[in-house]
């Protein structure tokens, strides 16, 4: 059964469709079922279309009145929940990540707050393969999902001014990584090689519903995949 959702016309181009107030695996696939039936059904309406935890907005095209266009979306709205089969692909990612104290001196901050050692915080944060909600706050900035308990940590008071790029972080109950150079107020816990960046462009091969992995490696390795020219980390082992 699906979740109640609601539909709201907030401006002559604009819809929103709302689901519960709450995070959740199954909220999210139906999101994803019912923006794939829209951009393949509502081709010639939609200017664009994007997703939060709860909330799917579309934006029509100037010739097209929400108000009108409400009775098609319901209806598609239907069909989509009668179709489970439309889900989209998903896949699971490999992050390369070091948690190397001296590489990473605020993992200390972290830990410390949290009351975990080391070991034991680097085998809880590979454990999961984190679910990866939406993009957000920044370009390539994943919201992800799934970050176990007890390793949720309240976001700083005052943010730092500069988070670089490459760092994994910690903030509330998620985890991410900073595609880009950014203020930000998570506490960063480990760094990854990986780059979002090629040829001055944002790459980004994941997608919503996909699953994200991060797999611990040394400061050695991580110094090595650094130095490496024109590093693309899909063509190493950890790449899932």
């Amino acid at each position: 059964m699906s979740n109640p959702v609601r539909f709201y016309s907030i401006s002559p181009e604009l819809i929103e469709v709302h689901w519960p107030e709450k995070i959740e695996e199954g909220i999210l696939l139906e999101i994803l079922v019912f923006e794939k039936v829209i951009m393949e059904e509502w081709k010639e309406k939609i200017r664009s279309i994007h997703h939060g935890y709860q909330v799917l907005g579309i934006q029509l095209k100037e010739n097209f009145d929400a108000h009108s266009c409400m009775p098609s979306l319901k209806e598609l709205w239907e069909s989509s929940q009668q179709n489970p089969d439309l889900l989209p692909q998903r896949q699971e990612w490999k992050f390369p990540v070091c948690y190397d104290r001296d590489l990473v001196p605020e993992l200390d901050l972290y830990l410390e707050k949290s009351g975990l050692e080391h070991t034991t915080f680097v085998e809880k944060h590979t454990a999961n393969a984190y679910l990866l909600y939406f993009y957000g706050f920044l370009p390539g900035f994943m919201y992800l999902g799934g970050l176990d308990e007890c390793l949720h940590a309240p976001r700083k008071a005052i943010p730092d001014k500069k988070i670089p790029s490459g760092s994994v972080a910690i903030g509330g109950s998620q985890t991410g990584v900073y595609p880009m150079d950014s203020p930000g107020g998570w506490y960063v816990v480990g760094k990854t090689p990986v780059g979002f960046f090629q040829n001055g462009a944002l790459k980004l091969p994941f997608s919503a519903g996909d699953r994200i992995r991060f797999e611990a490696i040394t400061r050695k390795e991580y110094d090595k995949l650094i130095a490496t020219e024109n590093f693309d980390w899909r063509k190493t082992p950890y790449h899932g």
